[in-house]
């Protein structure tokens, strides 16, 4: 605490030229996955064919551009039914949180970024207090706003290695849900359309 009674942020500052550079790099790499996704869809369509190797590549790509959703769950539901849903989750959900680093990085880089609004203060004060716990609980539960989080985890400076156990663990976790209802349903449902 300090001297008036508010809580001391100890995270050491990064620079303005740090994170302007941060800020750089994550529209950048959001931006250059677009366009690799656009140029290169019928490769990455194969990606499918390398088995965990492609699955952990589709979850990086899928992650790594900011509010632009990527339906990485459906690769980890058709995973699921080959691989099962373990492997599917870890290696998913690994993959989706090293995406996920250019939302971080964002925050990191650009606080002017971050949509203030009632829903941000709400979920600031949230990580703010609780910190991996916040990042878990929106990798794990579907939501529309992980991107969110993870610019203002960067903004507050989380440690990166943080963001990234609290994430992948998360991830790993729904997408290997996913799968496993994914593997145990559509075999049932397959049935049911059947008779």
């Amino acid at each position: 605490m300090s001297t008036d009674g508010t809580p001391r942020n100890d995270a050491p500052r990064t620079s303005r030229r740090q994170q302007i550079l941060l800020l750089l790099l994550a529209i950048g790499l959001s931006l250059a996955i677009v366009w690799f996704t656009y140029h290169f869809q019928h490769e990455l369509r194969h990606l499918g064919n390398y088995g965990y190797l492609g699955l952990f590549v589709i979850s990086i790509i899928g992650n790594a551009t900011l509010i632009i959703p990527a339906p990485v769950f459906v690769m980890a539901c058709a995973a699921g039914m080959i691989y099962g849903p373990i492997g599917v989750g870890i290696v998913a959900g690994i993959g989706s949180a090293i995406g996920e680093l250019t939302g971080y990085m964002a925050g990191a880089g650009g606080k002017a970024l971050i949509p203030h609004g009632q829903v941000y203060e709400q979920l600031h004060q949230f990580m703010r207090r609780h910190g991996m716990l916040a990042i878990f609980l929106l990798a794990a539960i579907p939501n529309p706003i992980f991107d969110v989080g993870g610019i203002i985890a960067g903004a507050l400076q989380m440690k990166a290695w943080k963001f990234l156990v609290a994430a992948a663990i998360g991830k790993s976790i729904r997408l290997g849900v996913t799968a496993w209802a994914c593997q145990s349903g559509l075999p049932l449902l397959q049935q049911l359309f059947k008779q």
